[in-house]
């Protein structure tokens, strides 16, 4: 059975030597802080309390349940100190059971004391841990098994980390001894398995080179010490005693002298290591007292405040950072009470720069004093991480908003694709609906007339005119869907040649003349003496000019004038169409090219379908130029065509 040790202190030494001896004996010992004391309910749960020097008699009172405690502990302090001494004195009468350790006792002679206060003697065997040794190495494997075998010790080997946590699996392992190879972790890994079986599992590694072990990571894990091959057998079980007290500690006193002295050497060595990390570590680490007086900084502080060691320790925390950091750092200290750490954010301004700063702070015990340690991390990197997350994270709300204004365009387009097809194919099947009705009517009273005795010649031939006019009104409607689709599809022929421009427009002129004398509309053209070439579809640009002058002389007065003008821009030909008739509203200027689209002032009374211009821009497309329209500033519409013309 384990037995229980406290150990109440006040920072000093001898307490530290009391525990290490201690723990060699198989002791399982808590370590407190004398401010600590009133957190204890009961003391005489403990097999042996030990008691230092330097504790108020204030805490007698609390001290007083151990005065028949049979395994009582006072280290007493140095002869020189007298305030010290009448404290102790006062102790020592308070609990006259205590048995007094002095300092100047060797390790030697308190070992065999706390033998005696444990009443460890020759028929009090001491359990061997269960040891695991893993190694890839079958020879040194075997050495070293034989080696521990010998030593009276349980041992289990395994030739890799699966083997090992198998033999774990089926043995309660007390103690991990592992090859540690270059850039390997499995022997950490295969360590912090065995912990999650048993808590209480220690390890002791053995390499080659000190650096090829991440000291930190180990300590972290609870690697509790390091061999440097070559080893031989001693140093192992040196490594090993120090680790777990065996019953060979308790049956060679001297060796077990020799072992503390190795132990105070590691621990020696241990500090060094710390030492250099505190003095090293890139992060800065300050110590300071309550009242913010700065007590120590390492290297990293000299760096990060760019001045000495010496102007850090004549300087105050509280005047380092801005009024806000300081501000809150107070507050945090005043709010501490029962906790013992927390994080505060803090600003350093030097040289016109800001430096953002994160410290965790501990509440420590500094010789007897209230004091506090810190850890700065500069996150400059992480503030500006921040600011490009935040920056990123407005340009994708923007992304996102700007996304969205497109989908909701895309939808309120697609709607009104939706509303002028719905209307295309309102007016598709008037358009059709009316030829149709009007072939089948005056086809129905030719057939009548037939059917008398008397036929009027006249009145069939005005029936079989109507007829024709439908006939050729449908089959306009039907070649005009025909070339939208064949131009969607991308099969509509295209076959260019070099034309007289002035040539084609005249022969569209021509083309509708007949609708114009109806109406008694006149056509003004204004165009080159000279023939103009230009590289075109004969066929489609003629259909282009058709259809835009039957459009002006429909929506025309009667007795209105068109006027037709070619004009040479260069590298451009324009031809301008300008009539005297309804007009477009500015807002339908460029929707009336689109399919399915009519103007709202000529969509109903005038007829069509609004398949004219549409095909208009793509045959136009189909010369590379541009087809536009513009409100005239009296009356009507003027309609623009742009060709390129090719000079070479």
């Amino acid at each position: 059975m384990t037995n229980k040790v406290l150990i109440i202190d006040s920072n000093s030494v001898l307490a530290m030597r009391i525990k290490v001896l201690f723990e060699l004996l198989g002791g399982e010992v808590e370590h407190i802080h004398y401010r600590m004391l009133e957190q204890l309910d009961d003391l005489t749960k403990y097999n042996a309390v030990a008691i230092a020097n330097g504790i108020p008699d204030t805490c007698l009172e609390k001290l007083a349940t151990l005065r028949h405690h049979d395994k009582l502990i006072l280290l007493a302090p140095k002869p020189d100190n007298a305030q010290q001494l009448s404290i102790f004195s006062q102790f020592n009468k308070a609990l006259p059971n205590g048995i007094v350790v002095y300092p100047f006792f060797s390790n030697k002679e308190i070992t065999n004391l706390l033998e005696r206060v444990f009443e460890i003697g020759s028929e009090h065997r001491l359990i061997l841990p269960t040891v695991l040794l893993v190694d890839h190495s079958l020879s040194r494997l075997a050495d070293l098994a034989s080696s521990l075998s010998g030593a009276q010790l349980q041992v289990y080997t395994a030739e890799s980390s699966f083997a090992g946590i198998t033999q774990a699996q089926h043995q309660n392992i007390d103690l991990l001894i592992a090859a540690f190879e270059p850039h390997d972790k499995s022997a950490l890994d295969l360590f912090s398995q065995l912990k999650s079986i048993n808590a209480g599992t220690r390890c002791l590694l053995y390499t080659e080179k000190a650096d090829q072990i991440d000291m930190l990571e180990a300590i972290r894990l609870g690697v509790e010490d390091v061999l440097i091959s070559p080893f031989d057998d001693g140093d192992l079980l040196k490594s090993l005693h120090k680790l777990w007290q065996t019953e060979v500690l308790k049956r060679h006193n001297q060796e077990l002298v020799e072992r503390l002295q190795d132990t105070v050497d590691a621990l020696i060595e241990r500090d060094s290591l710390l030492r250099v990390i505190y003095k090293h570590t890139p992060d800065s680490i300050m110590l300071f007292s309550r009242n913010g007086n700065i007590i120590e900084g390492n290297d990293a502080c000299v760096e990060l405040f760019q001045c000495s060691q010496e102007q850090i320790c004549s300087r105050s925390i509280f005047e380092i950072f801005d009024d806000e950091s300081v501000e809150k750092l107070k507050q945090q200290i005043q709010d501490l009470k029962g906790k013992r750490s927390f994080d505060c954010e803090l600003l350093l301004t030097h040289e016109n720069k800001d430096i953002p700063l994160m410290g965790t702070f501990h509440e420590i015990d500094h010789h007897g004093e209230l004091a506090f340690s810190v850890i700065l991390k500069n996150v400059t990197h992480l503030k500006k991480r921040q600011q490009v997350l935040e920056e990123a994270k407005e340009v994708l709300e923007a992304e996102v908003q700007a996304r969205t204004a497109q989908l909701q365009k895309a939808k309120e387009a697609a709607e009104a694709a939706n509303v002028s097809k719905s209307e295309f194919l309102a007016n598709m099947s008037h358009e059709l609906r009316t030829p149709m009705h009007s072939i089948l009517s005056f086809a129905r009273f030719g057939i009548d007339k037939l059917a008398g005795d008397d036929v009027p010649l006249d009145k069939l031939g005005k029936y079989l005119s109507r007829i024709e006019t439908s006939g050729e009104r449908l089959l306009l409607l039907l070649n005009n869907l025909l070339d939208l689709s064949k131009l969607d599809a991308g099969r509509f022929p295209f076959n260019p040649s070099l034309q007289d421009l002035c040539t084609t427009v005249k022969t569209g002129i021509d083309d509708v003349s007949g609708s114009a004398l109806a109406k008694q509309i006149q056509f003004k053209l204004s165009a080159p003496i000279e023939p103009f070439m230009v590289v075109c579809d004969p066929e489609q640009m003629n259909q282009v000019i058709r259809n835009i002058l039957g459009n002006a002389v429909k929506f025309s007065p009667e007795k209105a004038i068109v006027f037709i003008s070619i004009k040479d821009l260069g590298n451009l030909v324009k031809i301008e169409i300008r009539d005297q008739g309804v007009g477009i509203p500015n807002d339908e200027l460029d929707q009336i090219f689109s399919k399915f689209v009519q103007s709202s002032t000529t969509n109903s009374g005038a007829g069509g379908t609004g398949l004219g211009l549409a095909i208009c821009k793509e045959f136009v497309l189909l010369h590379k130029g541009r087809i536009y329209a513009t409100n005239n500033d009296d009356a009507g519409v003027t309609m623009h065509i742009e060709l390129p013309v090719d000079k070479q």
